[in-house]
């Protein structure tokens, strides 16, 4: 059963009606918003730069808030009142990371606290009724993830290779460990069972609370264990596209299966969901059934009321049951690339924040129940026992969980359209009307007009789009059977590497049914057929900065999953990231690298490459990097992209420049949090780096999430 729906002002959605109002629209079945912060969101003036809920305890609804003013970008935790959204109160800092909540607790790090007592940051707990500090715990290294437990809150630091477990209600040291190979870095940890379970590279441990090791264990196959999720009888780790089980007991690997998606267990099956949804058997990792009509989901996928929920890239809600087959699918209306993503499923529905809307549909078949779209893009929908809280890049939105449908729904469409947003509505939806009538009339095959005769197209190359020492590119229409179709013609322009060359093209086609990859269309040797990408690259693109972001997020999920197969690109540059409207594809496979030693140094080389060293995981990972860098500068690593993202060398940039100067550097998208993640994936030893593009990919969205 498949139930689309297209949101829109005032067109059907999943049999429900929409209604457009001022900046928002909704579905005459969904109830107002009890409450919005601010509380006209019109208001430009005193609308957040984003509002990310994040829980809601004791009737205080705690919700990140992100302003931004000509001098800096600041962080707030707010308490908001649950029943109307007074503010109760208020703590800001210059950056934080990610909060743990606890027991009434709330704990994270803080970045460059402005005081003299502490040098680099501090780990701090507040109290959510009160929004009191209750502890503070000055620290001169970052925390990368945090997790609490056992009555203790612990750190991670990925660069200083160690854990600090704090006690919860003090902030006093516990225990802290220390790896002592260099090589060696601390990579994720969860809490669970009474035991800290942590990984270091390749090589896993069980912590009690004390500090006393339980039992660690050494996988010297494996290179990057990421722990995923822990249950009481296994401890589920990811690295290279393998789901890895170990036993929680002793730590002894039980089994293993290739899955690129995201463990998630229930009643002794363990559902991954990829490029496509597995059930497995936690006892033995048998493959059970296997579902592939879905694709890579966007946020951690949902076991509830016999079915497992996902949702998309391209927008797609999945219901599969537990037994492999399809309930239901429901398709939203895509019309941005740069999204966040939640799914939450309770009482028979099912909430998904996706673009700028907030869906809510029924378990048992995906009708919409009902829909709210925001002016600006969701980030987080959290559900509490009386409330739904929606953030967004300007509002936070509540609604009462618990509405009347008959007191809260829009009363007759007759009486909204004779209102001052309705009438202007009409207005809009008329000249729409016209217009897609205009258009039907001018497609309909028994219409003769003027216009309709076709023009006069010129075939064969229309302009040469690049060229260097061994290749050139070309535009080109030719006729297909089809009709005329454009499309990017590559000749090799240097007869002594065309052995190179042809293998080079011959191992890229065998690629092309993989989904980003730049398809080769024709080969004949000395030349390659590839499809035409209307909107360049990120090379030239002119999009906002944060779509150009996402772009490139886009781009590393196709290298990783390359990764996973053992396919290094070697070669990345920002021409290698090709965009046509939402689709982003990578090109350049085996060429570029095959090519590199008959072509002069590229500046987005890894230093590994400019010494002779043949690369890695971690070379694309430095490449990727230097294209953020790029992106978000418009200069290449030899014109000091890097250094120019630095905040106290951007700080004397700009202000030595002209106002019309350095245009993208004045950009609120550039931020510390940027500057940080990208130094880390561009550092000169591999081992510094980022341990995979999955990981890089995770700390750039969440940097550019906080820009």
């Amino acid at each position: 059963m498949t139930t689309t729906g297209t949101l829109g002002a005032a067109v059907g959605v999943g049999g429900a009606t929409t209604t457009t109002t001022g900046t928002t629209a909704f579905s005459d079945d969904a109830p107002k918003p009890a409450w919005t912060v601010p509380e006209s969101p019109e208001d430009s003036d005193s609308r957040y730069e984003a509002a990310y809920p994040i829980t809601v305890a004791d009737g205080i609804a705690v919700v990140i808030v992100i302003s931004d003013s000509t001098e800096s970008t600041t962080y707030q935790f707010r308490g908001l009142d649950e029943s109307d959204g007074t503010e109760r109160w208020t703590k800001e800092f210059p950056g934080i990371s990610f909060p743990v909540i606890d027991d009434g607790s709330m704990y994270f790090y803080v970045r460059n606290v402005r005081n003299d007592t502490d040098s680099e940051g501090a780990f701090v707990a507040l109290d959510l009724k009160t929004g009191d500090e209750r502890w503070r715990k000055s620290t001169d290294t970052s925390s990368t993830q945090t997790a609490v437990g056992g009555g203790n809150v612990y750190r991670l630091s990925s660069d200083d290779r160690f854990i600090l477990a704090l006690d919860a209600e003090s902030g006093k040291q516990v225990w802290s460990y220390q790896a002592t190979q260099n090589d060696m870095r601390a990579v994720s940890f969860q809490f669970a069972n009474d035991t800290l379970y942590a990984s270091f590279n390749d090589a896993i441990y069980a912590f009690a609370p004390d500090g006393t090791k339980r039992w660690q264990n050494v996988e010297t196959d494996l290179t990057t264990l990421y722990v995923r999720s822990v249950t009481d009888t296994h401890l589920y780790a990811i690295e290279d596209g393998s789901i890895y089980a170990f036993d929680v007991d002793d730590g002894s690997r039980d089994w293993s299966v290739e899955s690129l998606g995201q463990p998630v267990e229930k009643d002794g099956v363990l559902y991954s969901w990829g490029p496509d949804l597995k059930a497995i058997d936690v006892e033995d990792g048998a493959v059970q059934w296997q579902y592939d009509d879905v694709g890579r989901t966007r946020a951690e996928p949902v076991v509830a009321d016999g079915a497992v929920f996902g949702v998309d890239r391209e927008g797609t809600v999945s219901a599969i049951t537990t037994d492999g087959t399809e309930r239901w699918t429901f398709d939203m209306e895509s019309t941005e690339e740069y999204s966040f993503t939640t799914l939450n499923v309770s009482d028979g529905s099912v909430y998904v924040s996706f673009e700028r809307t907030l869906y809510v549909l029924s378990t048992d078949d995906g009708s919409l129940r009902w829909s709210f779209t925001g002016e600006n893009r969701a980030i987080n929908t959290i559900l509490a026992d009386d409330v739904i809280l929606f953030g967004t890049r300007g509002t936070l939105f509540a609604f009462d969980r618990h509405h009347s449908l008959l007191s809260t729904a829009i009363d007759g469409t007759g009486e909204f359209l004779t209102s001052g947003p309705g009438m202007a509505l009409s207005g809009i939806l008329v000249g729409t009307t016209a217009f897609a009538a205009y258009r039907r009339w001018n497609d309909d095959d028994g219409a003769v007009t003027a216009d309709a005769t076709e023009p006069t197209l010129d075939y064969g190359r229309l302009d040469r789009l690049s060229s260097d020492a061994l290749t050139e590119t070309y535009r080109v229409r030719k006729r297909t059977d089809d009709g005329p179709e454009v499309v990017v013609e590559r000749h090799l322009t240097d007869p002594q590497v065309a052995g190179t060359f042809r293998s080079a093209t011959e191992r890229w086609a065998e690629m092309s049914d993989r989904t980003g990859v730049v398809p080769v269309l024709e080969t004949d040797g000395d030349s390659i057929e590839l499809p035409y990408y209307a909107d360049g690259s990120l090379a030239d693109s002119h999009r906002p900065v944060e779509e150009r972001l996402d772009a490139l997020s886009d781009a590393n999920t196709v290298v990783h999953d390359a990764h996973s197969d053992g396919v290094i690109h070697g070669g990345l540059t920002p021409k290698s990231i090709l965009l046509d409207g939402d689709d982003v594809a990578v090109a350049d496979w085996e060429l570029a690298a095959a090519l590199a030693e008959f072509r002069d140094r590229s500046p987005y080389d890894a230093p590994e490459q400019v010494a002779g060293e043949a690369g890695d995981e971690r070379t694309d990972v430095y490449r990727l990097g230097a294209i953020a860098a790029f992106v978000l500068t418009g200069e290449d690593p030899d014109g000091g992209s890097l250094r120019m993202l630095d905040p106290e060398y951007r700080k004397l940039l700009l202000a030595r420049a002209d106002p019309n100067e350095y245009e993208s550097l004045r950009s609120d998208s550039v931020s510390p949090e940027l500057y940080e993640v990208i130094s880390k994936a561009m550092a000169d030893d591999p081992d510094d780096r980022f341990e995979s593009v999955v990981a890089f990919d995770d700390m750039l969205r969440w940097a550019a999430f906080r820009a």
